[in-house]
């Protein structure tokens, strides 16, 4: 699947929304949300198959995970780190992405 980029001004910064909607993503520094690691895309956790970390205790958070200092989510070919899952209740809910991890160009 291509995702096509949004402007901030179409997220949805409601505790618990869905950030954006399926297909889209926005780059990380349009929105005020402090990472730990270096996030660079947040997506809609539907447009992305990734898998959560076997180390449980990175997916910490209230009411789910939500731990913005951590990479939790994986590669499901080859378990590389690639990005966090936010999907607690203070915040909307998205997956971010490092730059440094994926590749822009389709690979299958």
């Amino acid at each position: 699947m291509e995702l096509q980029q949004v402007s901030s001004d179409q997220a949805n910064l409601e505790d618990q929304a869905a950030l954006i909607g399926p297909g889209l993503y926005l780059n990380a520094s349009e929105i005020e949300i402090i990472f730990e690691k270096q996030i660079d895309f947040l997506v809609n956790e539907e447009s992305v198959r990734l898998n959560n970390h076997k180390d449980y205790k990175l997916l910490t958070g209230c009411c789910g995970p939500g731990d913005l200092s951590v990479l939790n989510q994986v590669c499901p070919n080859c378990s590389a780190e690639i990005g966090v899952i936010v999907a607690d209740c203070w915040l909307p809910h998205f997956i971010g992405i490092s730059e440094e991890t994926v590749s822009k160009e389709a690979l299958w």
